[in-house]
């Protein structure tokens, strides 16, 4: 410690914003909340650090999973979607203009999960960023919050740096989707660093291919994991999804074993293009750490370019294949979590809990069929899960939900993470206009409005 230099910063800070909402994170969670927000008639401030809007949703995950329950791995057990308002309405909007293919039975492979929901990531967008639009968020792209501001233990607003300088932004109610947990962690909230049990990975995407001619050589070769069709608008090319076991080859076996690297997982939105292509991976690694992130960029490009080295060089259809498309930054599973009232675990998922002030029902698992819920059922997402402890004016909502690792591999997902979002857009927004806090919500009000506003709580 004694090696370590310090300097003594003293500085005012202009307060930019005042509102009723501030959601802190543009990303799989913080979009549907923020819509949620301003269409209770709160006036909402999103900041996001990035250019775009969507987060993992965009950069990291392939099928959104999933608006189902495992109905197809339960002979006899009715297919329900689970969860629908706005992350439905985003879905209903992309299809309007070819941005989706909807939601599509999955035909081999159902046992890790039943229906398969993949959408176009530049028209998605587009398309989120005209639903901010026509809901009045205001936007803050490009900007950091790299503090918090409270009083006693009461959230404030949220410190913000960009190009425009630092300034203040306050609000009434803060919704932290950050994903990392920033936030709450900046306004002392107690939060466990899940170092070194996550994982991270590096999705890409592969152009030029032969599909046709890739699948057959699947099939031929028994490796086909998971499959899933449907029009692109080319008889020859229907393949939207296709999982594939590469360690059945050994020139694949060797390179992924050493770097703990799975089978590839794929979808393809457009004929002749793999957009998505999930096989890469590093562990341990820990993603707070800005020379543990910057080493993580580094290899996991590198593994991009040799599996995709592998792909052109040993599998027919391959050929005159190119890397097209790697994400902004490599997809992260779990960082901080935030410590809230109540910490879901992995029984009552398994179980099939209900809670008496459930916000979200969700059915998915990303380590079926070695775990699922039990008769394909669905469990409760309670309020409490989003509210942390030890502050007020706050919620929060995402992949920083839940300590829990068996249990985190189910809360963590896309659609599940939509979900969160309206639950907490929709309580922040109720908060302004009953002038209460969160913690002192009344559920039951907040039951009633999501219902109103098609969530599906059963």
């Amino acid at each position: 410690m004694g090696n370590i230099k310090f300097i003594q910063e003293t500085m005012s800070t202009v307060v930019k914003l005042e509102c009723d909402v501030l959601v802190a994170g543009g990303g799989t969670s913080g979009v549907v909340a923020a819509l949620a927000a301003a269409r209770g008639g709160a006036k909402t401030v999103l900041v996001e650090g990035r250019g775009s809007l969507g987060g993992a949703l965009v950069n990291g995950a392939g099928p959104l999973h999933s608006f189902f329950n495992l109905f197809k791995a339960f002979p006899g057990v009715e297919k329900l979607q689970v969860v629908r308002g706005i992350p439905q309405e985003i879905i209903d909007r992309l299809i309007e203009v070819g941005g989706c293919f909807g939601h599509l039975d999955q035909e081999k492979g159902y046992g890790y999960d039943s229906a398969a929901t993949i959408i176009d990531w530049e028209i998605f967008k587009s398309v989120i960023f005209k639903m901010m639009e026509e809901a009045g968020v205001k936007l803050l792209l490009h900007t950091q919050i790299v503090d918090t501001i409270k009083d006693g233990n009461e959230v404030k607003g949220v410190i913000i740096e960009s190009k425009s300088g630092r300034e203040a932004l306050l609000a009434k109610v803060i919704i932290d989707t950050t994903g990392d947990g920033d936030v709450a962690f900046k306004a002392g909230v107690k939060c466990s660093n899940t170092y070194p049990d996550g994982h991270v990975g590096m999705p890409f995407g592969m152009a030029n291919v032969d599909i046709p001619k890739a699948v057959k050589y699947f099939e031929d070769n028994n490796m086909i994991t998971q499959i899933v069709h449907a029009d692109k608008g080319n008889k020859h090319d229907n393949v939207v999804r296709v999982g594939f076991d590469l360690k059945k080859m050994e020139v694949f076996k060797s390179y992924m074993d050493k770097y703990g690297l799975w089978g590839a997982l794929t979808i393809s939105q457009h004929e002749n293009d793999f957009s998505y292509i999930n096989c890469t991976n590093l562990k341990p690694l820990d993603a707070l750490n800005v020379e543990e992130i910057t080493r993580a960029e580094i290899e996991l490009r590198e593994q991009v370019m040799h599996m995709s080295m592998l792909l052109k060089k040993y599998i027919p259809g391959f050929e005159r294949a190119y890397v097209s498309w790697t994400p902004i930054h490599f997809g992260v599973r779990r960082t901080r979590i935030v410590e809230c009232e109540h910490d879901i675990t992995i029984d009552e998922i398994t179980n099939a809990a209900r809670f008496k002030d459930e916000v979200a029902l969700y059915g998915f698992h990303d380590l079926a069929p070695r775990i699922v819920i039990k008769n394909g059922g669905v469990y409760g997402i309670p309020y409490r899960a989003l509210l942390p402890k030890g502050v007020e004016n706050l919620l929060v909502a995402g992949r920083l939900i839940t300590s829990d690792w068996e249990a985190h591999m189910s809360t963590r997902n896309t659609v599940s993470c939509m979900a969160q979002g309206q639950a907490v857009g929709t309580a922040a927004a109720l908060c302004c206009r009953l002038g209460v806090t969160p913690r002192e919500m009344d559920v039951k009000i907040l039951r009633e409005n999501l219902v109103k506003d098609k969530v599906y709580l059963g």
